[in-house]
């Protein structure tokens, strides 16, 4: 089996990064503490119970936070209270200046300045929330043994590994990942005030800035894993549980999102596909053959539970599966016999007592 070679998706269009442009510019000529105000408004009715503590622990850093807050709450009833025929005309930021009839003129100055600005943002005014919709939006997938490098807008990295599939929204607050299969290596740009999040499965991993991979193989062997190279990410799993991880750590999930035991992790164990490789510590010889099965056909059966039991260990190449199969003879006590168009490990003839777990080293 020959791995493909990564492709690169050249980023987003220029409709795409006009509107990133757009929003650096909106966000950076706003006031830090009504922006962050207006921001928590807006997410108010799709709180975790993650996020209403962080919203809680904001509010309570600061009296001015939670003044913002109510002063904003106020402008938002009063905006619900403009005619809907005058509130059309402010719902999404027009391309060029137009002029400001009278009735809106005349609402805008019964309004607080708040009022007016939340009122060119769109919010209340049926609903449309302008700096809540999506300025990025893509699906990335790739097939059996094919990885895949993609460029986000916003200057991350993520490198896809074989039978992968993702979707990538960024919003003018936030970005989001949601990874639906397969495993991918993110290398997070980091942005003030725009959290970068990866859902998979029952997990919430968020990041500001680092390098970390996300593996979702639930269908394959009933496990989701986070590891991190670089940087610091916080895991979410089931019942409010929560890790932090540093460089060199990481966390497994089953299906419930019950998160496992901080791991400490060798360097080259993390995403070894991207360079060609495969990495196995001291596993059954079945989970090592389900693993190469997931780039392509190995050629291989396992019919003996004994066999599948015996365990081992080592990097090897994803190009070379003709080298592990000539050298497992020599390192485990089996044997391959050509069965119909497989071929099959078996038990050798004759099997010490207690088989030891064996290192394979295969050669780049």
């Amino acid at each position: 089996m020959t791995a493909q070679p990564p492709r690169h998706d050249f980023g987003p269009s220029a409709q795409e990064q006009a509107d990133l442009r757009e929003h650096a510019a909106f966000t950076a000529a706003q006031d830090p503490l009504a922006l962050a105000a207006a921001t928590w408004f807006s997410r108010r009715k799709n709180l975790d119970v993650q996020q209403q503590a962080e919203f809680a622990a904001w509010l309570a850093a600061d009296a001015r936070h939670a003044q913002e807050y109510a002063r904003l709450k106020d402008t938002h009833r009063a905006v619900r209270r403009i005619p809907a025929h005058v509130a059309a005309r402010w719902t999404v930021p027009q391309p060029s200046p137009a002029p400001v009839s009278a009735p809106a003129r005349h609402w805008l100055r019964t309004l607080p300045y708040a009022a007016a600005a939340m009122l060119l943002l769109g919010v209340g005014a049926g609903g449309y929330h302008w700096w809540q919709q999506p300025v990025f939006s893509h699906s990335y997938a790739t097939v059996r043994g094919q990885r895949l490098a993609v460029a986000l807008p916003d200057g991350s990295q993520v490198q896809l590994d074989t039978a992968t599939q993702l979707h990538v929204t960024v919003y003018r607050q936030r970005r989001e990942v949601r990874l639906a299969q397969g495993e991918a290596l993110f290398q997070v740009q980091a942005k003030q005030g725009q959290p970068f999040d990866v859902l998979s499965g029952p997990l919430t991993v968020t990041v500001v800035g680092t390098q970390f991979a996300v593996r979702n193989t639930l269908a394959h062997d009933g496990q989701l894993r986070v590891a991190v190279q670089h940087g610091h990410v916080r895991v979410a799993g089931a019942r409010q549980e929560q890790v932090d991880l540093t460089a060199g750590q990481g966390v497994a999930a089953d299906a419930s999102g019950r998160l496992s035991a901080v791991a400490s992790l060798a360097p080259d164990s993390i995403a070894p596909w991207r360079n060609g490789r495969i990495t196995f510590d001291n596993v059954p010889l079945g989970t090592a053959l389900a693993e190469f099965e997931r780039y392509g056909d190995t050629g291989f059966i396992v019919r003996d539970p004994a066999v599948a039991r015996l365990r081992i260990g080592g990097s090897f190449s994803l190009t070379q599966l003709d080298r592990f199969g000539a050298a497992l003879p020599q390192l485990l006590p089996v044997q391959i016999v050509r069965s119909g168009s497989a071929n099959e490990i078996r038990m050798a003839a004759k099997m010490p007592a207690q088989a030891p777990a064996m290192q394979l080293q295969q050669n780049k």
